[in-house]
């Protein structure tokens, strides 16, 4: 074979009396990645054993020919007799391990699957052969000693607990003193080095194929177990192996969670999944807590990957099904109960994750306390600074409208082809409606929950992609001080006090974006080199493609709640390429993130489609950046600063971060300093844009104030973290001069900046009112026995709540079902009919032009019509905003509208004219309806209407015995409703000249819509888009993997070894 080099037979160093007597074959198969320098030691080791049966077999896992010679010339020198196979292309350990099946005949022997770092004693292959005979196991493992400090242990076999968790019993550099030195079964060994019967590697088919490295000794271990052959380390067989600490990733629990679902019984299994949610989510609470906020990510994202990989695991459990023949209790008692990670903690002071051999230490121990005690107040600061609302939930306030009661109706309502916001209209759905419906079917329908936690959950999110996006320092300290920074700003505390969700999202979102596009331009996370200008490690096209999807996936849920967040995204990606080039980094890698951020953008676009088709309508703009809430709010230079936007305690307070960022860019050095350049880009271009938008001083209006200054808060966290990153590296070991003082000074200002977020928690609401202005409205005209109704609410754009519609001169309106608004109005429709019909009414009030506009409003269900006043937050009883000139005053000229009780924090008329929203119209509406026209209205008095099949909507019909008479929906006229009724179809009737009705007869009745074909096609088309994206994220192996890339036939054969 061409790839195969054979020299003289094996030497037989073995002694007389040992030769005397015929011996299994064993057959060495060393996995070779490339010339090490532990190699050569590996190959003498291995030709000094004393086990006279012996064959290597030398497999090479890499393509590059240079290396491939060198090794051949090393084996020949070392180990004469060796066979040496190139497998032909980069494989991982457990696939070229699995090469020894093919190369190998027979079946009467052992294989011995090693790394090639592993040196093994001179007698430790006859020990493993002779305790396998003695002991009659299926699989063996060596003691293995550190390879640089022998008398160090490194492994000793590992227990194992319910979920994957390996335990090891070893504690962190124990002394081998021969404590460990019993024969004993355990549940898992090394994977470094594995003494397996052969025939048993073929029964189980080798290691399992789809899993790299780490974790495939567990598989395969289980598998025997299994398969009713015993698992032991022989610590009579000792070996030596470098220590080298693996990188913790999102592979490795992945691998755990998949062998869990994979191996375990199927009863067991109906416990065993909801214990490892609950595990996986308590793990990643714990490592949050402990700074590790990637780990918590891994854990997530690993149990997520069960459903993606369904149909491997499908396939490694029809495997092991044939393969058991010992039944799942026995393999329960071989498991240790409880946490192997909580038994780590207890036994050894420190939790070490433990896979496949190796143990990884957390760092050093008074440093992770330090961050865990950080983590910790951060985490007490959020629970007690929002206590009544985990409690008593969230208010609706400003943008925090309720969600609606059911996720089943959401769904329903989300493939109709009919909006029912505003006046109703056929149109598509905005996609936010399905993910909350989603959240709502994860929470088991407790949309409070939900509710909650899409509003207060963004805030410890926003702390955890600041905490992603610092992690460009080395130090963890300096990490957790831009995390600090972070959440000192009162940003987050205003937005909950005034109830602006769109805000929060950019708060949360912002981070992770931009450490997103970070990545993916190749800015190492790491600025402890000495190096001029950016590091640079551009990651892999897989990689890229994963980043890219992970941004597009954000940005595209972000999009379908706020619009105006992903336009911030991308003013931070140019505000990141102004910095490259006025800071020295690497400009290259700000044009990938620029590209990378319109790219996701694009992408997010695409999978909002079809209700994105919404930004091609003429009012394109204002949907995406929101209603004009800077221009009213009057904010200076100043304000902004202090980040001014509504009611902070101590906000002023927030200056004080400017002194880091100030000062880092004074110390830092090489890429600390394009980072603090960076960092003082976004915080100078933001204040920038939003003290030019609040002027007056732009041709477009941009996002909201608060969210304008999202990137100034980074650029505060970021300079925070650069100092305290700077002072250990550029300061501290310089001679003494002005740039000690200055640091010391910038680091004691980040204390004290602190205290605003202090003093915000102190009432456990953020300052958020405990009656708001759309309780009152749904306490005090939620009575619907009348029918359905809308309520239309005027006034100053920064009281009206639910989905607003600019008017003009610093006024807004919304219109409100049955009294309750929902976060769904706040996503207009494509086709919206509120400024083609409603806002002509109001321009009727205004100008005083009829005083009749009771009866014009009557047809859409308008039944009150209120004025914010007071809201508590922005406006109070001390402090009230003006309310538009004359407005009440014409409302109360109207003839057809009466003025009813209202509390001081609103003004409420009646419209003693209006007609429910379905209902069969009186004897003197008739008539208006069929002379049709304004004139009609006006002249007609439309009252005295009963509402009929009421709760009716696209996606649910109502049927009750209705009259004969003319049945009025007061909603635009769409010939896509129809009436059923006493047993005909009933087309409707343009009414009132903008809405329907239908002629009915007497008899059951009930209406329907009737969704378009499109409709379904546009959700199809979007769960395939969604569907791509996620598989350019998971990158899931469809059609399994090649298994070895080149032809092999045997060279070994365990019975020419036996003669």
């Amino acid at each position: 074979m061409e790839n195969e080099s054979e020299v003289a037979s094996f030497p037989n160093t073995a002694s007389a009396e040992v030769s005397q007597s015929p011996t299994p074959g064993v057959v060495v198969s060393l996995v070779v990645g490339a010339l090490t320098p532990d190699l050569p030691e590996v190959l003498s080791a291995l030709a000094l054993q004393d086990y006279p049966n012996l064959q290597i077999l030398v497999l090479l896992r890499q393509s590059d020919e240079e290396q491939t010679k060198q090794v051949k010339e090393l084996v020949a020198s070392t180990t004469p007799g060796a066979h040496v196979t190139e497998l032909g292309a980069d494989l991982g350990y457990t696939v070229a391990a699995n090469a020894v099946l093919r190369l190998v005949d027979g079946e009467s022997g052992f294989f011995l699957l090693m790394c090639d770092d592993v040196v093994l004693d001179v007698g430790a292959v006859r020990q493993l052969v002779e305790e396998m005979y003695r002991s009659n196991a299926g699989i063996a493992g060596p003691k293995i000693l550190d390879g640089e400090n022998p008398q160090i242990l490194r492994s000793v076999g590992y227990a194992m607990d319910w979920f994957g968790q390996l335990d090891d019993p070893i504690e962190p550099q124990e002394i081998d003193q021969e404590q460990h030195d019993a024969v004993r079964d355990v549940f898992a060994l090394s994977s470094a080095c594995l003494f397996v019967r052969a025939d048993l590697f073929r029964e189980l088919g080798g290691f399992e194929p789809t899993i790299e490295d780490d974790g495939a000794a567990l598989d395969l271990c289980w598998r025997s177990h299994l398969s009713g052959a015993r698992v032991l380390i022989v610590p009579s067989a000792t070996a030596r192996q470098p220590h080298r600490v693996p990188v913790h990733g999102e592979a490795d629990e992945r691998n755990r969670m998949m062998t869990v679902a994979s191996l375990t019984g199927s009863l067991r299994m109906l416990m065993i999944m909801p214990l490892l949610l609950v595990a996986t989510l308590f793990g990643a609470l714990v490592s949050v807590i402990r700074g590790d906020g990637r780990r918590a990510v891994n854990l997530l994202g690993s149990f997520g990957a069960l459903l993606t990989r369904s149909g491997s695991i499908l396939r490694r459990r029809r495997r092991a099904h044939a393969l058991r023949r010992v039944p799942d209790r026995e393999i329960v008692e071989l498991q240790v109960r409880g946490s192997a990670s909580w038994r780590r903690m207890l036994r050894h002071g420190s939790n070490r994750a433990v896979f496949a051999g190796h143990s990884v230490t957390q760092g050093p121990r008074k440093r992770r306390i330090l961050i865990t005690a950080g983590w910790a107040m951060l985490i007490i600061v959020l629970f007690l600074g929002g206590r009544q609302l985990f409690v008593s939930g969230v208010e609706p306030v400003g943008q925090f409208s309720r969600l609606p009661d059911s996720p089943r109706d959401l769904i329903s309502e989300y493939f109709s082809g009919w909006r029912s916001q505003d006046l109703g209209s056929s149109s598509s759905q905005a996609t936010s409606m399905i993910l909350i419906a989603i959240g709502g079917v994860v929470a088991l329908a407790q949309m409070g929950l939900v509710h909650t936690l899409l509003i207060v959950g963004l805030i410890p999110i926003g702390w955890l992609g600041v905490s992603a996006l610092c992690a460009v320092v080395a130090d963890d300290r300096a990490r957790l001080a831009g995390v600090f920074a972070y959440a000192a700003v009162p940003i987050p505390y205003v937005a909950m006090a005034t109830g602006r969700h769109q805000v929060l999202i950019a708060y949360a979102v912002v981070p992770w974006a931009l450490h997103f596009l970070r990545s993916f331009g190749g800015i190492a996370p790491s600025v402890v080199d000495n190096t001029a200008g950016d590091v640079i490690d551009h990651p892999s096209s897989e990689m890229r493609l994963q980043l890219v999807a992970k941004l597009s996936l954000l940005l595209a849920v972000t999009l379908a709640f706020s619009p105006s967040t992903v336009l911030v995204v991308v003013m931070c990606a140019v505000l990141w390429q102004l910095a490259a080039v006025l800071g020295g980094g690497s400009t290259r890698a700000a044009g990938l993130g620029l590209a990378g951020a319109l790219t996701a953008t694009v992408t997010a676009v695409v999978l909002n489609l079809p209700w994105t088709t919404r930004f091609l309508q003429p009012d394109a703009w204002a949907v995406i950046v929101g209603v004009d809430t800077n221009r009213s709010s009057g904010l200076g230079w100043w304000d902004l600063m202090r980040m001014d936007t509504g009611p902070a305690v101590l906000g002023g307070l927030v200056l004080f971060l400017y002194v880091p960022l100030f000062v880092a860019a004074l110390v830092a050095k090489n890429s600390r300093f394009v980072w603090s350049i960076r960092a003082s880009v976004l915080v100078a271009g933001s204040l920038v844009l939003a003290s030019l938008d609040a002027g007056h001083h732009l041709p477009f209006r941009l996002p909201e104030a608060g969210m304008m200054l999202v990137p100034v808060a980074i650029g505060l966290a970021i300079g925070a973290a650069i100092i305290v990153m700077s002072f250990g590296i550029d300061v501290r070991g310089a001679n003494f001069g002005w740039r000690q003082p200055l640091a010391v000074i910038s680091l004691a200002t980040l204390s004290i900046a602190l205290l605003p977020v202090l003093a915000a928690g102190v009432d456990g609401r953020w300052g958020q009112p405990t009656t708001t202005l759309a309780g009152q409205i749904e306490e005090l005209l939620g009575d619907t026995a009348s029918g359905d109704f809308r309520v239309l609410v005027v006034g100053d754009t920064r009281l009206v709540p639910a989905g607003q519609h600019a008017y003009g001169d610093g006024l807004s309106y919304s219109l409100i079902q049955n009294s309750r608004s929902t976060m769904l109005d706040q996503f207009t429709p494509i086709s919206d009919g509120s400024d083609q019909f409603v806002k002509p009414l109001i321009d009727a009030i205004a100008q005083g032009s009829t005083d009749r506009v009771g009866r014009l409003m009557a047809p859409f269900g308008i039944r009150y019509i209120v004025v914010p006043i007071l809201d508590r937050v922005q406006s109070t009883s001390a402090s009230p905003l003006p309310v538009a000139s004359g407005l009440t005053q014409s409302l109360g000229v109207q003839l057809d509208l009466r003025s009813v009780y209202s509390p001081t924090s609103m003004v409420i008329f009646e419209n003693m004219q209006w007609i429910p929203v379905t209902a069969m119209l009186s004897l003197s509406a008739e008539q208006g309806t069929n002379a049709g026209g304004v004139t009609a209205l006006v002249d007609n008095d439309v009252s005295g209407s009963r509402a009929a099949l009421v709760g009716t909507a696209s996606w649910r019909s109502v049927t009750e015995e209705i009259p004969a008479g003319q049945l009025h929906i007061g909603t635009p006229f769409d010939s896509r409703w129809r009436l059923q009724n006493a047993g005909q179809s009933v087309v409707g009737m343009a009414s009132f000249g903008s809405v329907m009705t239908f002629e009915s007869s007497a008899g059951s009745g009930r209406l329907v819509y009737d969704n378009p074909v499109t409709r379904y096609l546009w959700v199809l088309l979007q769960m395939i888009l969604w569907v791509i994206v996620l598989v350019a994220l998971f990158q899931p192996r469809f059609f399994g993997r090649r298994i070895i890339p080149v032809s092999l036939e045997p060279v070994v054969s365990f019975e020419d070894m036996s003669q």
